[in-house]
């Protein structure tokens, strides 16, 4: 009886949910109308990227959701985003209707946490790639800038000849630029969404060289400086670590590999345990240490690899 009243609990707060995204779906719709007007023409390649009408969304969830694929390379809409969603919500319905609240609960909970784990990963190469390739780029805005062109000018030019994936964060940052929006705004509002520091350190030298004055070339060269060494002590941490980071991983792993080696061996073996109230107050404890244990050693070996603190 609990069993049955759970599921249906469970199938209206998924069904509610899935009306309240239909109806952010008319929102962000109508938001890609403007950006779509407010865009300027550019290439192909080009008219995917985020806007900063785009970043503005009012939901923070999506905005949450967003702003992860764009980390990760992906550069979705808002309104992809929102189907995407009710889409999920109703596969979901269907593994709760199939395997029940306790399965249909751990095979959604465990999708979830795969595609972020992924997510996360994806998005701290492509920080990485960007942070690799910033050095190069700010070499060529400093050429630029020599020539006699402005900040705005030289962000442009360097852009168009360097290669993905800093190419088209530039070349987004200068097409808000002409569309009236601050460069000092645009910069910090990358940097925000891509959670690079370097980008908002660069907004705050486009603010200050705005404001007062003064030449940027030597901000440049002095974060082109920073960056390299701060690579270069990366790889050395990550060097001197190596041996501690793959204990860490033998760790997490082999709870996980005898559970699953009982269970191949035994399937009875749990399902005793879960049938018995002390059994299953353990098989829960369990988990929820293996969860936390995990949790604890992915961030203790992402902290030598993330470029941003």
């Amino acid at each position: 009886m609990i069993g049955s009243l759970a599921f249906v609990a469970v199938a209206v707060i998924l069904v509610g949910t899935a009306a309240w995204m239909l109806v952010l779906a008319r929102d962000t719709e109508r938001a890609e109308d403007v950006r779509e007007r407010l865009q300027t023409f550019a290439p192909s390649e080009e008219t995917d990227l985020p806007t900063a009408q785009n970043r503005k969304l009012r939901n923070p969830i999506i905005r949450w959701i967003v702003q992860l694929f764009w980390r990760a390379g992906a550069e979705v809409s808002s309104l992809k985003v929102v189907q995407g969603l009710v889409a999920a919500v109703i596969v979901a319905a269907l593994i709760f209707a199939i395997g029940g609240v306790l399965g249909g609960g751990l095979i959604v909970a465990g999708v979830l946490v795969l595609v972020y784990v992924v997510l996360l990963r994806l998005g701290v190469r492509h920080r990485q790639r960007i942070v690799e390739q910033l050095p190069t780029f700010l070499e060529s805005v400093i050429r630029v800038l020599a020539a006699g062109n402005s900040l705005e000018e030289s962000f442009g030019a360097a852009a168009r000849e360097s290669a993905n994936p800093i190419r088209p964060l530039f070349v987004s940052v200068v097409r808000q630029v002409k569309l009236g929006a601050p460069i000092e705004q645009v910069l910090t509002e990358m940097g925000t969404a891509y959670r690079l520091r370097d980008l908002r350190v660069l907004g705050l030298a486009a603010n200050v060289n705005r404001r007062y004055g003064g030449s940027i070339r030597a901000v440049l060269k002095s974060m082109i400086t920073g960056i390299r060494q701060r690579s270069m002590a990366a790889r050395e941490l990550r060097a001197l670590t190596a041996e501690t980071r793959f204990s860490a991983l033998v760790l997490a792993v082999i709870p996980i590999g005898l559970t699953l080696h009982i269970y191949s061996r035994n399937p009875q073996y749990y399902a005793t345990m879960f049938r018995d109230p002390s059994g299953k107050i353990l098989l829960i404890a369990t988990v929820v240490l293996q969860l936390a244990g995990v949790l604890v050693l992915w961030r203790m070996l992402s902290s030598t690899k993330d470029v941003e603190s």
